[in-house]
């Protein structure tokens, strides 16, 4: 892998995960925050703090009643969120962005990120867990790595927030040449225990050859980011001529549909809907921001990305064995449900229904004629062939076809 690695990173690695106190972001003094995506102030209130409130206490009788009592661990890990302080879940008046305000300052929630600690049984359940979705996912991606100008040797893919390494463990299956980044701790050494290769760090920090990676994939990460803009970055400098972007986000505006038609349903049917967004961890929305396939796509072009597919998804299924029977049925029949939903929403932008979003985007090409040699070794080489797409024209479609999940 082409790296210069940073050895104080690597070697702080294996002590951080008995040395580092875990951040409680409840503890943290809390902030209030423009709009990340057009910078307005203006905001409405989606979800009330006591709502936000009232939720988590469903969410907590919810995995209560559904997991096994042997595998108990491993549904307090799914509620124990990092975002785990009250707040209000409010919407820009501007652009429709949903986020948390107020919240703790940046460098409170990248300390929460890397302190964050797990009981063992789950990250081992989630690695396995997590290979299982990734086998859906590298069929998509070797498609678009196929479109791509050819090159000599392996595909290589770096993933933005490798968290447990389920994925690049089957990056590495399909025989791509596979780099992972992750601030946390525990989840680093974790998969380098795996045999994975992983960074200890931000994808800032890793000091990466510029251009060497066909793709950069952030999976359920994105949103988590207290400033993408630094990531987005990076990831134009990392990837090649028409190299691909791969992001996936929790839907803001599934998130934002549910709240509006709750608040008019009768009560059985609003536990249903509640059970629904349990089920793709949306409830309490522990994220920092809920993108839409519009909001996402303004921040990629910004950076001389094109959207060209955006395939609508529900949350990866929960680990086999750990719910109870029934549960698991329950949680089947949701899913179906939601996707039974987006179909009806084909092109569309909002994709209301899909509880997650995987978006695809092409890195603007470089015109290397056009630069002398002093940009080609200080540039970061965006000279785009097209310019950045302008929201309102963005395309939801894949070859004129709108992609499912």
């Amino acid at each position: 892998m082409p790296r210069k690695s940073s050895p104080r990173a690597d070697h702080q690695t294996q002590s951080a995960v008995e040395e580092s106190p875990q951040v409680d972001l409840r503890e943290q003094t809390a902030v209030r925050v423009a709009c990340l995506v057009c910078g307005s102030p203006h905001s409405q209130i989606l979800c009330t703090a006591p709502e936000m409130e009232a939720q988590r206490r469903f969410l907590t009788q919810f995995y209560r009643r559904r997991w096994r009592a042997q595998n108990g661990a491993t549904a307090a890990d799914r509620l124990a969120f990092t975002q785990n302080y009250t707040t209000n879940i409010v919407t820009c008046t501007g652009c429709g962005l949903l986020y948390r305000n107020p919240r703790p300052q940046a460098d409170a929630i990248v300390g929460a990120y890397r302190t964050d600690h797990y009981d063992d049984a789950y990250l081992l359940a989630e690695f396995n867990n997590q290979r299982q979705w990734a086998r859906r996912k590298i069929p998509v991606l070797r498609r678009f790595l196929a479109g791509q100008p050819p090159r000599k040797g392996t595909a290589r893919i770096l993933e933005v927030g490798s968290f447990v390494g389920g994925f690049l463990a089957e990056g590495q299956a399909a025989g791509w040449d596979v780099f992972g980044v992750d601030p946390g701790d525990q989840v680093t050494a974790f998969c380098r225990s795996q045999g994975l290769p992983v960074f200890h760090g931000t994808i800032e920090e890793a000091d990466l050859t510029t251009a060497s990676f066909d793709a950069v994939v952030i999976w359920n990460t994105f949103d988590q980011l207290p400033d993408p803009h630094p990531t987005l970055v990076q990831a134009t400098r990392l990837l090649r001529n028409g190299g691909h972007l791969v992001i996936r986000v929790p839907n803001g505006a599934c998130f934002a549909a549910a709240m509006s038609l709750g608040a008019h349903l009768p009560g059985w049917l609003g536990r249903a809907l509640q059970t629904t967004l349990a089920w793709n961890n949306l409830l309490t929305f522990p994220y920092l921001y809920g993108y839409s396939t519009r909001t996402v796509s303004a921040l990629a072009a910004s950076h001389g990305f094109r959207r060209v597919a955006c395939r609508p998804d529900t949350l990866l299924p929960v680990p086999a064995g750990h719910p109870k029977f029934w549960a698991r049925i329950e949680e089947r029949c949701c899913q179906w449900l939601c996707r039974a939903g987006w179909q009806f929403e084909r092109g569309s932008e909002r994709y209301s229904s899909a509880p997650w979003l995987d978006l695809y985007f092409e890195r603007a090409c470089v015109d290397e004629s056009r630069m002398d040699t002093a940009e080609r070794d200080t540039s970061l080489g965006l000279i785009p062939v097209y310019a950045p797409v302008a929201l309102s024209h963005t395309s939801i479609c894949e070859g004129g076809r709108c992609e499912g999940g």
